[in-house]
C-alpha cells in the first residue's frame, strides 16, 4: 500500500504514486511498517485540503530529483525547488583526448611592436659600420707600425694618431658590433651608468696633478721630459677624463635615462666616424674660401696650419674668421647629432636625446683632445690643462643639436616645438663660433691688450697664456647652461631633479600593509602604496 506523504522528506504523495515526486523516495510500506505497532498512524488527510499540484514537471525531473535527493531532508511538504531545472549533471562532453581529436592548430606568428622594424635597420647599419671600421682601423695600424720602426716611434704625435686612428676604430668597432649585434637579435640592454661624478673629477685631478708635478721635476731637475711612450698613458687619460667625467655628471643629473648601447654607441660615432665627416667637410669648405677669396699661397698655407703668426693681412683673417666661426660650427654641430638621429624615434624623451646626443660630442672631445696633446710634444700638459673644459663645449653644442632633432621628428604637440628646436641649434652653432672666435682676439685686439694676453702665468714652472683665462670663464658660463638645461629636462620629464622625503602618514589613516612581490621571475616591485586619509560619510555630501 502506498503512503500519502513521503517519509523521507514529508510531501504530500499523489494518489497512487509509488515514489515521491519532490526527492524520489520509495512510498511502499515495508512489511516492519505494516507489522510493527508501535509505528504511529498515518495522520490522515481532511478532505477540505486542496490536491497537490506536482512540482517535479516544474521544479526537477523525476530521474534527477530520484538521484540527487532534492529537496534535502527536513523541506516542508510542497515547498519550492530552487535549483537548476533541466541540469543533466552526467552530460555527455565532447573530449579530444590524445588520440587526433584534437582541433588542428596552426601557429600563428606575433606581428612586431611598432618601431621594432627600424630598431633593427638601425642595428644593422650599425653592425656593417662597426665592422668597416675594425678593418680600416686595422689597416691603419699596420702602416702606423711602418712608421713606428722607421724611426717615429718616439714622436707623441705619432703615437696619439696610432690611438686616434687605428686603436680608436678598432676598439670602437669591436663595442659597435656587440651592441649592435645585441640590437638585431632585441636583446635588452641595462640602463647606462657611469662611476659618480666626484670619483670621476677626482681622478682627472690625479691625472692632470701628476702630468704637473712630473714636468716641474722634469724641469728642475733639467732634463727634458719623458720619453713619448713613458709619458703616452698619462697623456690618454688627461684627454679622456674630463670628457668622461663631463657625461657621468650629465648622466646622472638626468637620472641615467637612456640605456648602455644607444649612449655608448653614439660616443664611439662621435670618436670614429663624426671627426672624419668633419675633416672631410671642413676641408670642401675650406678650398671654396680660399678660391673665392682668392688667397696667396703663404695665406693659404697659414689658413691651413691653423698657424697664423702675430701678423695676418685682412684677406686672411676673414678667411680664418669664416673657417673658425662659421664652417666649423655648422659642419660639427651638423655631424655631431647625427648618432642620435639614427636612433631619435626610439627616444622616449627630450633629456634622454639630450644625453645621447652629448654622449656624441664627448666622442668627438675625446678624440680631438688626444690629438691636439700629442702635436704639442713637449707642451702637451700645456694642452692638456687648457683643453681640460672642451668637453662642455663639444658634449653641450651636440646634445642641443640632438634636442633640435627631437623636436623636429618626435616634438609632434609640444607647446612651441618649433621655436625650441630652432633655439637649440642656434645656440650650438653661436656658443661654438663664439668660442672659436676668441681665438683671433690675440690677432685683432690692440697692442696693449695683446701683450696683456700673450704674457703667461706660471703653474710651478709650467708657463700658460692668460688668453686661457677668458676660456676658463667660458667653459664656467657652459657649465652653467648644462646645469640648467639638465633642470629644464627633468621637469619637462615629471621628475624632481633633487631627492624628495619618504611620503608620511596622515595621522588617523589605516594602516595598509605593503604585498610582498619577490624580485626574481619577472616580477618586478611595485611602488609604495601612498597612504589616503580615511573618509567620513556623516554629514551633508
Amino acid at each position: 500500500m502506498a503512503k500519502e506523504t513521503c517519509p523521507h522528506c514529508g510531501a504530500a504523495a499523489a494518489p497512487g504514486a509509488l515514489r515521491c515526486a519532490v526527492c524520489g523516495a520509495s512510498l511502499a510500506e515495508t512489511e516492519l511498517e505494516r507489522t510493527d505497532p508501535r509505528l504511529p498512524a498515518p495522520a490522515p488527510i481532511p478532505a477540505s485540503a486542496p490536491a497537490p499540484s506536482p512540482p517535479a514537471a516544474v521544479y526537477a525531473p523525476p530521474a534527477i530529483a530520484g538521484v540527487y535527493g532534492y529537496p534535502a531532508p527536513g523541506y516542508a511538504a510542497g515547498y519550492p525547488a530552487v535549483g537548476y531545472p533541466g541540469y543533466a549533471p552526467y552530460a555527455y562532453q565532447p573530449y579530444y583526448g590524445y588520440y587526433g581529436y584534437y582541433p588542428p592548430f596552426y601557429p600563428v606568428t606575433p606581428k612586431r611592436a611598432p618601431g621594432e622594424i627600424y630598431a633593427i635597420v638601425i642595428a644593422s647599419i650599425v653592425t656593417g659600420f662597426s665592422a668597416l671600421s675594425i678593418i680600416a682601423g686595422l689597416i691603419a695600424c699596420v702602416l702606423a707600425l711602418f712608421a713606428v720602426f722607421g724611426g717615429s716611434g718616439n714622436d707623441l704625435s705619432v703615437l696619439g694618431g696610432i690611438l686616434g686612428y687605428t686603436l680608436g676604430p678598432v676598439i670602437a668597432g669591436g663595442f659597435g658590433l656587440w651592441y649592435g649585434i645585441i640590437g638585431i637579435v632585441r636583446r635588452p640592454s641595462p640602463r647606462f651608468q657611469l662611476p659618480p661624478a666626484w670619483m670621476m673629477l677626482g681622478l682627472v685631478a690625479l691625472a692632470l696633478g701628476g702630468a704637473m708635478l712630473l714636468w716641474n721635476v722634469d724641469h728642475y731637475l733639467g732634463r727634458a721630459p719623458g720619453g713619448a711612450i713613458e709619458v703616452l698613458p698619462l697623456a690618454f687619460l688627461t684627454g679622456a677624463l674630463p670628457a668622461l667625467t663631463i657625461l657621468a655628471f650629465t648622466s646622472q643629473r638626468l637620472k641615467n635615462l637612456s640605456t648602455r648601447r644607444r649612449v655608448w654607441t653614439s660616443l664611439l660615432y662621435g670618436a670614429t666616424l663624426a671627426p672624419l665627416l668633419a675633416v672631410i667637410l671642413e676641408g670642401v669648405a675650406t678650398l671654396v674660401i680660399i678660391f673665392a677669396l682668392g688667397l696667396n699661397s703663404a695665406d693659404t698655407q697659414a689658413l691651413q696650419s691653423q698657424s697664423t703668426g702675430g701678423q695676418m693681412s685682412p684677406k686672411l683673417a676673414l678667411a680664418t674668421f669664416l673657417v673658425l666661426s662659421v664652417v666649423a660650427p655648422l659642419v660639427e654641430e651638423g655631424v655631431k647629432p647625427l648618432g642620435a638621429l639614427l636612433a631619435i624615434r626610439r627616444l622616449r624623451t627630450p633629456g634622454e636625446a639630450f644625453l645621447v646626443g652629448l654622449a656624441a660630442g664627448i666622442g668627438f672631445d675625446m678624440f680631438e683632445t688626444i690629438g691636439y696633446i700629442g702635436m704639442g710634444q713637449a707642451d702637451w700638459v700645456t694642452i692638456a690643462v687648457e683643453r681640460i673644459g672642451a668637453g662642455l663645449l663639444h658634449g653641450v653644442g651636440a646634445g642641443m643639436g640632438a634636442l633640435f632633432w627631437y623636436y623636429l621628428i618626435n616634438g609632434k604637440g609640444v607647446r612651441l616645438r618649433w621655436l625650441r628646436a630652432a633655439g637649440a641649434i642656434l645656440y650650438a652653432i653661436f656658443q661654438h663660433g663664439f668660442f672659436n672666435g676668441l681665438a683671433l682676439l690675440g690677432q685683432v685686439a690692440p697692442s696693449g691688450m695683446m701683450d696683456w694676453l700673450q704674457k703667461p702665468f706660471f703653474l710651478g714652472a709650467l708657463p700658460l697664456d692668460r688668453m686661457n683665462l677668458i676660456f676658463m670663464f667660458l667653459y664656467a658660463l657652459i657649465l652653467t647652461m648644462l646645469i640648467f638645461m639638465t633642470h629644464r629636462l627633468l621637469r619637462a620629464h615629471g621628475m624632481p631633479d633633487r631627492p624628495q622625503s619618504a611620503p608620511q602618514w596622515p595621522a588617523g589613516a589605516p594602516y595598509i600593509p605593503y604585498p610582498y612581490i619577490p624580485w626574481g621571475y619577472g616580477l618586478a616591485p611595485q611602488p609604495p602604496m601612498i597612504p589616503q586619509a580615511p573618509v567620513t560619510t556623516g554629514g551633508a555630501q
